[in-house]
């Protein structure tokens, strides 16, 4: 056999006492080198009638022994007393991440194995393969690693999952960061990112409400980390805040912030939008809803909402509801009668349904339900009634002030003041209006990106309810409608599978140890599993289609504040003179 390639970047050979095989091998080191985990390296093998095969691997665990001790206390005598022969040996074991040409055999042992840099090093990673690589963090030799974008916005798969331990593994973090990228790199983008519209929900905290403020704490080393990324840090450039408004405040719209007023406005739904977007169903979320006939009644109000709702002359959003046999022009105003309702609010059009659900002493039947079970009736009332306690002060008429997702590139809409429905209700209406935009117009460009955290709230593994149905819906066919889903939990497993399986790319901080045994993180090394468990902040674990393992990447400290105590005043108002 000819003598093995070696140059500089040798770091040892490849053990001939144990097997090598396809999926993996270990090196021995020389007593000059070291390889730590996540180091990529590659072994040129000659192969008869094929002639060189290059297997190209990465770092998942360093060991050491003494060759010769065969006690425990042998350690002693070989390394503090030297009366023991023996050697200090270290390896690595390394997960194969390629082989090129593709020539599915092991590498021989003996050969020399070599730190894969420069272009070894891409190829070890497929970016010469990738249709986009998209630079998402840093390796632990501080050079970036890649994303092949085609995985994510729709081209060939769609999608980001981000899990891990609240409060630890930076899920939202990694979320805004990867969005940063995604906008201020068009030249990796393409196309997409001339109108590329991101929605954001807020739902703890106000993390969220300063992303175009820049941070106190950002340093030198953190903006070097952000150029090795081709990325000049800085805030995003165009975002647009919104949030509900206060629910006691009476005719007064004021959105329900604390740490920040300035730069936010409220958001509102008229009654003729609630009924003309069938945003009732949103009102029954609840998975436990579904296994009575709520639905049904639901679904029957729903329609017949849209057939008796009737414009008032001068009160815009304001309608009353009146037969369609009265002989009202379609699209057309009335003024209302003496003594009839008008429906102004949530709490007057649930006043309204009850009058046609709920029989009158003497009635055969409700007009609107038929023959239903007074208890699924009686349920369905305290249901509306609830949610008119919890989220009425949603619905209002008047100048409409519904959220305009094409004002700014990134939309943050802060939820976290509201109850558990009222978070719901909004997430349901928006991703409602965001996917039935796209089916409408079928076309995947210009793309529309949702961040969601805690996705198990919304999208549950267990029940049915409108707004899982409509996650599942997006996961399955939002890709080639160019709606993505960038998702986060805590748990992977509490998560409808029909989501994450859509998911192309998955991203883990770190796991609670149980959590990280999940069928859900099947995709994992054992290796990788076990460090899931001690991953500190700003460190992940990356899956995607193009790379047979997963890698663990770093992301640099984001320039934007994520809290009040955060933003540099000293700069420049962003609202000054608006």
């Amino acid at each position: 056999m000819s003598e093995p390639h070696r140059d500089t970047n040798a770091v040892g050979r490849v053990l001939g006492t144990e097997h090598t095989s396809t999926r993996e091998f270990r090196v021995v080191l020389d007593e000059d080198e070291y390889l730590q985990l996540d180091d990529l390296v590659v072994v040129r093998t000659e192969v008869p009638k094929q002639g060189e095969v290059r297997t190209y691997g990465v770092v998942t665990e360093a060991e050491a022994i003494y060759e010769g001790a065969t006690f425990e206390s042998d350690t002693h005598r070989i390394a503090a007393e030297g009366i023991l022969p023996g050697a200090k040996v270290r390896s690595a074991r390394v997960a194969v991440t390629r082989l090129d040409p593709e020539v599915w055999v092991s590498p021989d042992p003996g050969e020399v194995v070599e730190r894969a840099t420069g272009a070894e090093r891409e190829r070890a990673l497929y970016v010469d393969e990738m249709g986009r690589p998209l630079p998402v963090g840093l390796g632990r030799d501080g050079e970036p690693l890649h994303v092949d974008l085609d995985f994510f916005d729709g081209r060939k798969g769609g999608h980001m999952s981000i899990s891990g331990i609240s409060g630890v593994a930076t899920k939202t973090s990694f979320a805004l960061f990867f969005l940063r990228l995604l906008s201020a790199r068009p030249d990796v983008v393409g196309e997409a990112a001339a109108n590329l519209r991101v929605l954001v929900f807020n739902v703890k905290g106000e993390d969220l409400l300063w992303l175009d403020r820049p941070n106190r704490y950002f340093d030198e080393a953190a903006a070097e980390a952000w150029r090795r990324l081709d990325v000049e840090p800085a805030p995003f450039p165009s975002a647009a805040f919104w949030a509900p408004p206060r629910a006691h405040a009476g005719d007064v719209v004021i959105p329900d912030t604390g740490g920040r007023q300035e730069g936010v406005a409220a958001f509102t739904w008229t009654p003729r939008e609630f009924i003309d977007e069938g945003l009732l169903r949103f009102l029954f979320t609840d998975s436990n809803d579904a296994r009575n006939q709520i639905p049904f009644i639901e679904e029957r109000v729903r329609s017949q909402l849209r057939r008796f709702a009737v414009d008032v002359a001068g009160e815009p959003g304001a309608v009353v509801l009146r037969d369609p046999s009265e002989g009202h022009r379609p699209g057309g105003t009335v003024v209302p009668n003496p003594g009839e309702r008008v429906v102004r609010d949530l709490r007057a059009l649930v006043d309204a349904i009850v009058e046609f659900v709920d029989p009158e002493e003497g009635e055969p039947e409700p007009r609107w339900t038929g023959r239903t079970q007074v208890g699924t009736v009686s349920a369905f009332i305290r249901r509306l009634h609830a949610a008119t306690h919890r989220l009425g002060h949603l619905v209002r008429a008047g100048e409409s002030r519904r959220i305009d997702r094409t004002a700014a590139q990134v939309t943050v809409v802060g939820i976290q003041s509201l109850h558990y429905l009222g978070q719901r209700f909004v997430v349901g209406a928006l991703l409602a209006e965001t996917f039935g935009e796209k089916e409408r117009s079928g076309q995947r460009l210009p793309l529309s990106v949702v961040v969601l955290d805690e996705l198990n709230k919304y999208a549950p593994r267990d029940g049915t309810s409108p707004l899982k149905e409509m996650l599942i819906d997006i996961a399955q066919r939002g890709r080639s409608l160019g709606v993505l889903l960038v998702g986060a939990q805590q748990t992977a497993s509490r998560v409808a599978p029909e989501v994450m399986e859509n998911a192309a790319i998955r991203v883990s901080g770190r796991l609670d140890a149980a959590e990280a045994e999940r069928a859900e993180y099947g995709w994992m090394l054992p290796s990788t599993r076990a460090r899931a468990r001690l991953l500190k902040p700003g460190t992940m674990v990356l899956s995607q289609p193009a790379i047979p393992v997963p890698l663990v990447v770093d992301f640099p400290f984001p320039p934007w504040a994520t809290r009040r105590e955060e933003v540099d005043d000293s700069d420049v108002d962003p609202f000054e003179g608006l």
